[in-house]
């Protein structure tokens, strides 16, 4: 294997990316022969060789088909490498006999840091998978249930196994006596619901704006979602204590205490007009299909009745309602629990998180500090660590990493578990299904292979 005269020499990344590559797709690539990668030392050069396997008598030009068929693919996938042929030889081993800039040596078997010995009895009651070490691969490995309420982070990129791993936490805190309410941003659970209630379209519960125990918040996320500015939130809050006194909360009653307050320059005219404009959603057919102008619907009630709701945040197309109705969502939820306490604890387990929990929400970073003293437990699930609030990331004492790529989502959450250099340099290659765990019940971070569900 030769790499070609036109690429810097002294920079061979693009040369072993290539050949990586390379080997891929030769390990996708359905054949009876073998093949081996050997780095030859001489004289102080170096340089490698592909060689092929195979057992059999008289099947030279299979072999030489075989090699035709590699040097296409290299010629597409690797185009700075050269495949030579070897002149024919008798030694045991086909050593390469062309010196030129690229050797390759690489640990293909990943070796992680695992637990040592008198750390493999793991007390759990929530199992997850178990450990990915060959000698330990029929330990299995979890968290604990009284554990849940400081909080889950589940973390990776996009196919990593995110929802298999919130499923799975799902589906045993439902047996264990958890109500669970999931709030479903694409629509992902809907079809492997079994014991879960779907609430979609229709069926969704309709809050009441009005109705909620604090002013701050309801501002906060409205302010947060619609973007206002200090002086529209000033008004906002103005008029939300003005609309309070009246009995229904639609857009005759809002335009009416608006045009109350007043106007006292073209600023202040400006002010109001932006603020009705961003407030419009609420108040159009969508909008009227979730929000409700008296009464909201009994969350109490439904709860009772339905121990596992999943919300199907999909069906509400508007991006921004969407946001705004899973805010005050959580907080109807959070504040009956926060208020009274309830017999039964309740677990969130909120998907892309990064869309209710940024880095300036006031409701939210309060909301992931307070909660867990009232039965409440949060299972943060996102792809992005760096697009939430610093908070996440210090409240999750539970936190499940599955493949990241991001180099600075990488920073964050090594800096937030103090990870060993092994585990962050694996955290891009983790294949689908694995993960990092760090939780109160293990003395250091593992990996693990999450458990496969199909139904919840």
């Amino acid at each position: 294997m030769l790499g070609k005269q036109e690429l810097d020499t002294q920079n061979n990344s693009i040369l072993q990316r290539e050949l990586d590559n390379l080997l891929d797709t030769l390990a996708r690539h359905s054949s009876e022969i073998d093949y081996t990668i050997i780095t030859y030392v001489h004289k102080r050069r170096k340089t490698s060789a592909l060689v092929l396997f195979k057992k059999c008598d008289n099947c030279e030009e299979e072999i030489l088909e075989e090699y035709k068929t590699i040097q296409e693919l290299a010629t597409s996938i690797a185009p700075h490498i050269v495949l030579q042929l070897v002149k024919p030889t008798k030694d045991l081993i086909p050593m390469p006999n062309s010196f030129g800039n690229i050797a390759y040596a690489r640990v293909f078997d990943r070796v992680y840091d695992s637990p040592k010995s008198e750390d493999n009895n793991i007390d759990f009651d929530i199992e997850l998978g178990t450990l990915t070490t060959p000698e330990l691969s029929s330990v299995p490995v979890g968290i604990r249930t009284s554990d849940v309420f400081r909080h889950i982070g589940i973390f990776g990129t996009t196919g990593s196994g995110k929802s298999n791993t919130a499923s799975i936490i799902a589906s045993q805190l439902l047996e264990k006596g958890f109500n669970v309410v999931i709030l479903d941003w694409h629509g992902e659970y809907i079809e492997r619901s079994k014991n879960f209630k779907v609430l979609s379209n229709d069926s969704l519960v309709k809050l009441n704006i009005l109705k909620f125990n604090s002013i701050d918040d309801t501002v906060e996320i409205l302010s947060d979602v619609l973007q206002l500015t200090d002086p529209q939130r000033f008004m906002l809050y103005i008029l939300l204590m003005k609309l309070k006194k009246y009995p229904s909360f639609n857009l005759k009653s809002f335009i009416s205490v608006l045009s109350q307050i007043e106007s006292t320059s073209n600023w202040s005219k400006e002010v109001k007009m932006a603020l009705a404009r961003k407030m419009y959603p609420i108040f159009t057919a969508e909008g009227k299909k979730i929000f409700a102008s008296s009464d909201s619907n009994d969350i109490t009630t439904l709860l009772q009745s339905y121990h596992g709701i999943i919300v199907n945040l999909s069906s509400i197309k508007n991006i921004k309602l969407r946001k705004i109705y899973s805010l005050f969502l959580i907080k109807l939820i959070t504040d009956l629990y926060m208020d009274n306490k309830q017999a039964m604890p309740i677990i969130l387990i909120i998907e892309e998180a990064h869309n209710y929990f940024s880095t300036d929400n006031d409701f939210t970073n309060k909301l992931i500090s307070e909660v867990r003293k009232f039965g409440v437990g949060l299972c943060i699930v996102t792809q992005s660590p760096s697009s939430i609030s610093p908070e996440v990331m210090k409240n999750t004492n539970i936190k499940i990493i599955h493949s990241i790529k991001s180099d600075l989502d990488k920073h964050i959450i090594s800096d937030s578990m103090s990870l060993s250099s092994n585990l962050v340099n694996i955290m891009d290659k983790l294949d689908p299904g694995d993960a990092i765990l760090s939780a109160p019940n293990i003395k250091q971070p593992i990996i693990i292979k999450i458990n496969k569900i199909n139904y919840i």
